[in-house]
C-alpha cells in the first residue's frame, strides 16, 4: 500500500463530509491523527492539483473544482469548469452570497462546482437534486426545445405537488417553462424558505448548463434583489463569452 496516497483520500473524504464550512489544517491533521508537516505537504499537492481550495491564508479548506469533475462523466465538464470558476469566485465575492453551476443528467440537476461565502448561516446544498426542485434544474428544462422537453416528461413524469406546486398537468408545466425561457431567468423558493435564482449557460446556442445563486430568505431583501439578478445575469454573459470564444477558436485552427 501507498500510505501517502490514502492519507491524501483520508484528507479528501474529511473535507468532503461537510461542504457548508472549512476546515483547518490543525482540525485535519488532528482529526486523522497525521503528522502537521506531513499533512500540509499533501494538502499543499492537493492545492495544486485543483483538488482542494484554500479560501484564504490561515483560513482553511474545502473541496476544489477537480474534486466535483471527478464526481461524474458529464459532458463539457472541463470547459465549464475553466471558463467559470473565477468568475463565480468573484461573483459570490461581490454579492458575498454562495452560488453553483449545475448540468442535467437523467432528472437531476448536478452541482458543478459551488461558491460559498463566510455567513454564519448557510445553506448545504445536495451535490444531486430533482430537476423540478432547483433553480438551476428548471432553467435548463426551460431552454431545451419543444422535443426535449415532452421527452423528459414523457421518461420522468410531471413533477410531484410538493416539487412544483400549481402544476396539475402537462400544459401547466409547459405553459411555466416558456415563462421561464422567455425571462432566462427561473426562481425557486423551497419548504426551507431558501430562495435560488438561476440563468442559463450557453454553448454554441444550446443550454448547458444553468447558474444559479442561492441564499436564507431572511437574507433576501427586495432592495437587493435586482443587484442579485443583475450580477447573475453578467456573470452568465461573461462564461457564456469564454465557452464560445472556444468554440471560435477551435474552429478558425
Amino acid at each position: 500500500m501507498i500510505q501517502v496516497i490514502h492519507r491524501g483520500l483520508d484528507i479528501l473524504e474529511l473535507i468532503s463530509q461537510d461542504r457548508s464550512r472549512l476546515y483547518t489544517l490543525a482540525e485535519i491533521s488532528g482529526t486523522l491523527n497525521l503528522n502537521k508537516g506531513t499533512c500540509a505537504n499533501i494538502i499543499k499537492t492537493l492545492v495544486t492539483r485543483g483538488y482542494l481550495k484554500q479560501e484564504g491564508r490561515m483560513t482553511g479548506y474545502r473541496l476544489g473544482s477537480m474534486s466535483y469533475l471527478l464526481a461524474g462523466n458529464y459532458s463539457h465538464k472541463q470547459e465549464l469548469l475553466s471558463a467559470a470558476t473565477e468568475l463565480m469566485n468573484k461573483l459570490s465575492d461581490t454579492l458575498n452570497e454562495n452560488c453553483l453551476l449545475s448540468i442535467l443528467k437523467d432528472n437531476n440537476r448536478i452541482v458543478l462546482l459551488e461558491m460559498k461565502t463566510t455567513h454564519e448561516l448557510q445553506v448545504i446544498n445536495r451535490i444531486e437534486k430533482e430537476a423540478y426542485i432547483s433553480a438551476t434544474g428548471r432553467v435548463i428544462l426551460a431552454c431545451m426545445d419543444d422535443k426535449e422537453q415532452n421527452q423528459f416528461i414523457l421518461r420522468f413524469g410531471l413533477p410531484s405537488p410538493d416539487a412544483w406546486p400549481g402544476i396539475e398537468d402537462k400544459e401547466d408545466l409547459i405553459t411555466e417553462l416558456h415563462k421561464i425561457n422567455k425571462k432566462q431567468l427561473a426562481t425557486h423558493v423551497s419548504t426551507t424558505q431558501i430562495i435560488g435564482w438561476a440563468v442559463p449557460i450557453y454553448k454554441d446556442k444550446k443550454a448547458i448548463a444553468g447558474l444559479g445563486l442561492y441564499l436564507p430568505q431572511s437574507r433576501n431583501k427586495s432592495s437587493l434583489q435586482q443587484k442579485f439578478i443583475e450580477e447573475l445575469r453578467k456573470t452568465a454573459e461573461e462564461i457564456n463569452e469564454n465557452l464560445n470564444q472556444n468554440i471560435h477558436s477551435h474552429n478558425s485552427d
